[in-house]
């Protein structure tokens, strides 16, 4: 038995029906290699049964404290039962991206059984007809709350099943037992004497930690506040009207995305020397968003800018579970029409995008003082941050959209000899932050996929049809620009031919 941090238990107490706090991963799979050898659901079933014990959060459930008076407690799972978690779907016929994406937004909508572990997995077979997958291959759907890891170590933890040979059947071979001692939660009147002593311990350390923090805490305060009221002068400008995408959550999901080669992002940031893949993402995802809005005519004048996830994990922590992220805003200088220029505002204003050595992030501790928020404090923070006009509402309407990075292996992987062909991630949504993009690299792909709320967006093909749309622009541009290098230097070395022919002649 061991309790959650703040960081967790705060994910716990965002949940609710219209904003569960479970995120999603999608790899999809080519078994037309195998021939009739082909991977089927028992046989990944068998090949999670022989690893299920590597991970605690397989096994073990959530145990609420009374009227959350302290930090939930992780207890085993007495009844566990695998086949309740992994289950067997199969898309209809013709069984294309379209039909796969509402699956997959339907699975998104539904809150995870909180009285059991905090995790479902599903095989998704008959995606017949998906562009870039021959017939016959699949998918695995894999949602875990968000209180037991964050994308990053859900995203270590799935490819942990993965082999980097096409001819491995690891089922056959069980992973090591990872032993650990039975854990049951405290009785009632145990948690909550634990909890008055908690409680006690951490409100002494928090008002320590902000007297010896106070300058840097005002600081922190003073630009929040400013931020704010930024935001409420233009609000007033746009005489009241906010994004779409700061309405009040529903309680169903949309889903889209593609997979575009990974040469074409490699050859735009060759443009920038110094920039990123994510820069490249935030550009491209920045006009997606910007024809999106325009084409509904709610574009404003001023530019858009995104909320980065980034992971502020240690190197040698990336095996842990739990959260260990922070949020980066981003400008996207949607008001650049050139790819090139985008991509070069952005990198010029935010040249270490994950780097987390700034004041909002680290410096000042702030995660400490999170760290030590009285149980109900946050618990009663938690459930008025999904009000409309609430601080973290204001907060997070501030960017336009969310976007988490993801990166696979530089080299093919194979579940059960089935290669996996790419994947994706689904994070989830806020109160005032109602579109989250994720951008996923894999061997020679780069995956662009949003999630949003039905409501917020009905049409999500056209949010889809924005983003092939962003692409092709800057396949044209690059296109365009390598015609005009590859002519500028045809015409110095025709230039240079002359010379050396006029001197010769001379």
């Amino acid at each position: 038995m061991y309790q959650v941090d703040s960081e967790d238990a705060n994910f716990l107490f965002l949940e609710k029906a219209e904003s569960p706090t479970h995120i999603s991963l999608i790899y999809l799979y080519d078994q037309s290699g195998l021939g009739e050898d082909a991977v089927r659901f028992t046989h990944i079933r068998e090949h999670l049964r022989n690893r299920v014990n590597s991970a605690p959060v397989f096994c073990q459930k959530i145990e609420r404290t009374p009227a959350d008076f302290d930090y939930p407690y992780w207890v085993d799972d007495t009844r566990f039962d695998l086949d309740f978690h992994v289950r067997h779907l199969a898309l209809p016929k013709p069984g294309d991206w379209r039909q796969f994406c509402i699956q997959v937004s339907r699975l998104h909508s539904r809150p995870l059984d909180m009285s059991r572990p905090l995790w479902e997995l599903y095989v998704i077979e008959g995606l017949d007809n998906v562009e870039g997958l021959p017939a016959d291959s699949f998918a695995i759907y894999f949602k875990v709350h968000h209180c037991a890891m964050d994308e990053f170590t859900a995203q270590e933890l799935l490819q942990s099943l993965h082999a980097s040979a096409p001819n491995t059947r690891q089922h056959e071979s069980a992973a090591q037992h990872i032993a650990h001692l039975p854990s049951s939660a405290p009785a009632p009147l145990e948690m909550v004497a634990r909890g008055l002593f908690n409680n006690s311990v951490r409100g002494l350390r928090l008002v320590l930690q902000s007297a010896s923090n106070m300058r840097t805490l005002s600081k922190i305060v003073t630009r929040l506040s400013i931020r704010l009221a930024q935001q409420a002068v233009e609000r007033e400008e746009r005489d009241g009207l906010t994004s779409r995408f700061a309405a009040p959550l529903g309680s169903a999901r949309v889903f889209e995305g593609a997979f575009y080669p990974r040469s074409l992002i490699e050859d735009y940031i060759r443009l920038v020397p110094g920039s990123s893949i994510t820069h490249a993402a935030l550009a491209i995802c920045g006009e997606a968003m910007r024809l999106y809005l325009e084409k509904h005519g709610e574009l404003g004048d001023g530019s858009l800018t995104a909320l980065l996830e980034v992971n502020v994990r240690n190197a040698g922590a990336h095996a842990l579970v739990g959260n260990r992220i922070a949020i980066n805003q981003v400008e996207l200088h949607s008001s650049i029409i050139y790819p090139e220029g985008r991509l070069q505002a952005i990198y010029t204003a935010h040249r270490e995008l994950h780097s987390v050595e700034n004041e909002e992030l680290t410096s000042f501790k702030l995660r400490s003082l999170y760290e030590n928020l009285p149980a109900p404090l946050l618990s009663w923070l938690c459930r008025n941050a999904n009000r409309q006009g609430s601080l973290n509402h204001r907060i997070l309407e501030g960017g336009s959209l969310g976007l988490a990075e993801l990166r696979g292996s530089e080299k093919p992987l194979y579940l059960l000899g089935a290669e996996l062909r790419g994947f994706s991630s689904i994070s989830p949504l806020y109160s005032g932050c109602g579109l989250m993009f994720c951008a996923s690299t894999y061997a020679d792909t780069f995956g662009l996929a949003f999630t949003s709320d039905r409501d917020m967006m009905p049409d999500p093909e056209l949010m889809r049809a924005c983003l092939d749309e962003a692409v092709d622009d800057l396949k044209k541009y690059l296109s365009t620009k390598s015609k005009r290098t590859t002519a500028g230097r045809g015409k110095t070395r025709r230039a240079a031919k002359s010379r050396r022919g006029k001197h010769l002649a001379a």
